[in-house]
């Protein structure tokens, strides 16, 4: 069994211009919230039997019926939880939630809702990457020069060769990334990367590659760019 965790309980503080903006993953991108575009993506794909959507506890109703409005073929594969104070401890709690399942998946792989443009091909090649070596990431090749800087001052210049720009998903042996997580809690080790617990957890983390439409939606300008992409991937289809 194949498992999804899909975060998005997440206040996005960078995002909003005031205190009382919603969240972005429960903004608009061309007439549906935007974490429902990652979610119809995984719900839609074979490979995936289970999927668990973190939200913020005050939110838990509203998603469940808009889940069952939305997606009514795929609800029985889908359900939601409430998330935690941090990315991690919301993974965290969608693990846990799976592993109260009367049979616990086999592989899970963890997605930001906020990265609305995953494609059922980079599924395909996670999942592939995930069965074959037991923990992967996607990630893509560093182009920019990447230079150290302090005060505002250009420092060393770093080797791009030897650098990756991560995504997600990101994903594990499901028993290795439960496992993680609550060795990261218990011993009070925070990071936004499950790759980075995965690897805490004394894994060896293979990397997918990723894709430059496999975006993550943190600023506005964000969200304009997806807009755009999103008219093209309406158009195409």
């Amino acid at each position: 069994m194949i498992a999804v965790v899909l975060p998005a309980a997440g206040a996005g503080e960078r995002f909003k211009s005031k205190p009382t903006d919603l969240p972005k993953q429960f903004l608009g991108l061309a007439g549906r919230p935007i974490y429902l575009w990652a979610l119809s993506t995984f719900a839609a794909h074979n490979s995936i039997d289970k999927i668990v959507v973190v939200v913020p506890d005050g939110s838990l109703d509203t998603v469940r019926v808009e889940i069952s409005n939305v997606l009514p073929k795929y609800a029985h594969k889908i359900s939601v939880t409430a998330g935690g104070s941090t990315r991690q401890h919301s993974v965290h709690n969608g693990l846990e939630h799976l592993s109260a399942l009367d049979a616990h998946p086999d592989y899970v792989l963890v997605h930001d809702a906020a990265r609305p443009l995953i494609t059922s091909a980079l599924i395909d090649s996670v999942i592939l990457s995930v069965t074959k070596h037991g923990a992967s990431t996607v990630a893509m090749q560093v182009t920019d020069t990447i230079k150290r800087a302090k005060d505002n001052i250009v420092g060393d210049t770093l080797d791009r060769s030897e650098l990756v720009q991560i995504q997600t998903p990101q994903a594990g042996r499901f028993d290795w990334m439960l496992d993680a997580h609550r060795k990261a809690r218990a011993e009070n080790f925070s990071t936004t990367d499950d790759s980075t617990i995965l690897e805490y957890g004394g894994h060896k983390v293979h990397i997918v590659a990723g894709s430059p439409y496999n975006l993550k939606i943190t600023n506005p300008e964000d969200l304009l760019l997806c807009h755009s992409l999103a008219q093209l991937i309406d158009k195409s289809s």
